[in-house]
């Protein structure tokens, strides 16, 4: 199974999780799980499709619905449409309002993530499905700081609150367009991870982020991401944002 054909079934997978355990629904999970960026469009539009079908539930039905629908009718007796028709006319109505506006939706929503930051989470969930290793393991996050240091690779002067008192598992280091970054995972109470990316502070990023973490949610990845001297971090969980602000107090 390629690309093609797993987003051809991943596309009709339910947002609720109806669908995890069926069969018919396995082999594209194993293919996203073996492809970083398949695995990222997955995520992506299971929050689409949950954002939509939120917002759909929360649309109030008129009160004077049935009284206008039925006066419509009457209006368009001489027409002679039978009342299936007219049902079946209205219901293609609101489907097809429901795809344009969830086309629209999808074109129009910011980019919430610069491509580094992307990049942070491909690196990331490559190491959760141990398709790489870490370049440094220890326990302990100041060996790994120093690692990292010694690797002329950006390091952290103080970890964000809470992160000291954690686990640390490993380290790794890439490229970001000719830029050095580098990430510590962590293990936390709850037995979930959490991962601190770091990197110098380009006049791109300066721009873009300030002092006061940025919070958000993409996919199944809560980030917050700030600048503070001349390093820009994000920190990132899989999660809630709620889990993860317990980190930037």
């Amino acid at each position: 199974m390629d690309n093609r054909e797993a987003k051809f079934i991943l596309n009709a997978y339910r947002p609720a999780g109806q669908d995890a355990s069926d069969p018919r629904f396995a082999e594209a999970f194993e293919q996203a799980r073996r492809d970083p960026g398949l695995d990222r469009w997955f995520s992506e539009s299971i929050a689409f499709d949950t954002a939509m079908t939120e917002k759909l539930r929360a649309l109030e039905v008129p009160p004077d619905l049935r009284e206008n629908i039925l006066a419509g009718v009457k209006v368009s007796r001489p027409l002679r449409w039978s009342k299936p028709f007219i049902k079946w006319a209205i219901a293609a109505a609101l489907i097809s309002l429901a795809i344009l506006g969830s086309l629209l939706w999808r074109e129009t929503r910011p980019a919430h993530l610069a491509g580094w930051q992307n990049q942070a989470l491909d690196v990331v969930s490559s190491l959760l499905r141990n398709e790489s290793s870490f370049d440094a393991q220890s326990l302990n996050a100041d060996e790994l700081l120093v690692w990292l240091r010694a690797n002329h690779a950006p390091a952290a002067q103080t970890l964000p609150h809470n992160l000291d008192k954690l686990r640390s598992i490993g380290c790794k280091t890439f490229s970001w367009n000719g830029m050095p970054v580098s990430v510590i995972c962590f293990m936390r109470p709850d037995g979930g991870l959490i991962h601190l990316i770091t990197m110098n502070t380009s006049a791109e990023s300066d721009r873009e982020f300030n002092p006061q973490p940025r919070v958000v949610h993409e996919g199944r990845w809560a980030t917050a991401t700030w600048h503070e001297g001349k390093m820009t971090y994000m920190l990132v969980l899989e999660g809630s944002r709620d889990q993860l602000r317990a980190y930037l107090l």
